[in-house]
């Protein structure tokens, strides 16, 4: 299967690495924003970003990211963060789903927990329920995509302006994903069942205080 697993990670070395064992793939590149190990692994590319972006400036890196994506050739890219547990033959599972979508404007399918689409989100559209998946029109960086979703993708600068007013609001990156796409016309799914379980409310990197109450 000619598939990139993309992990962005920042010191949670332990859930990294449990991530990784349970992917059962070496096809996994970790895209780590300057934590304080290195990931020693033959089997696994490590990129360390010479500075923590945090999550004012996630959008440099994730801007990084798929520019250098772009560059490879794959059918299939996954994108997880480093907290999440997965499901028995994730990738099988999430491919599958994916290749099941027939939709010629398909860019991507989430793995957000199916009840987060019960509302509008970033885009503010009522989500629509497509038998085994649900058109969400939005993502927040955890999914599997096509090639033309790395070719499409464009990362501008987010203001720091976005958190005077509220300092708990998210990195902003996948709002800005969610409606430039959906502008052009494009459509964003997410899975109607859960595939993966998020493992780090209680040590959020990047709202610790607000994913003690509103837990992902």
């Amino acid at each position: 299967m000619n598939i990139s697993i993309n992990i962005t990670s920042y010191n949670r070395k332990e859930k990294l690495l449990n991530l990784i064992d349970s992917l059962d793939t070496n096809k996994v590149m970790v895209w780590d924003d300057c934590s304080d190990f290195k990931l020693i692994n033959g089997n696994i590319k490590f990129f360390q970003f010479d500075k923590n972006y945090g999550k004012k400036l996630a959008w440099k890196k994730f801007k990084k990211i798929f520019d250098i994506l772009k560059l490879t050739n794959c059918e299939y890219y996954i994108f997880l963060p480093d907290d999440v547990e997965v499901c028995d033959d994730f990738i099988n599972k999430a491919v599958k789903l994916w290749d099941g979508i027939i939709d010629p404007r398909k860019m991507c399918l989430s793995f957000s927990h199916p009840d987060r689409c019960l509302k509008p989100n970033f885009t503010g559209i009522k989500a629509v329920d497509c038998g085994n998946v649900i058109l969400s029109q939005w993502t927040d960086l955890m999914f599997i995509c096509g090639k033309d979703f790395i070719n499409e993708v464009e990362i501008e600068e987010i203001p720091l302006d976005r958190w005077v007013n509220n300092e708990l609001l998210g990195s902003g990156v996948g709002s800005q994903i969610s409606n430039k796409l959906v502008d052009k016309g494009f459509n964003l799914y997410n899975i109607k069942e859960p595939l993966v379980i998020h493992k780090g409310n209680e040590d959020s990197k990047m709202n610790p205080v607000l994913r003690q109450n509103q837990p992902l």
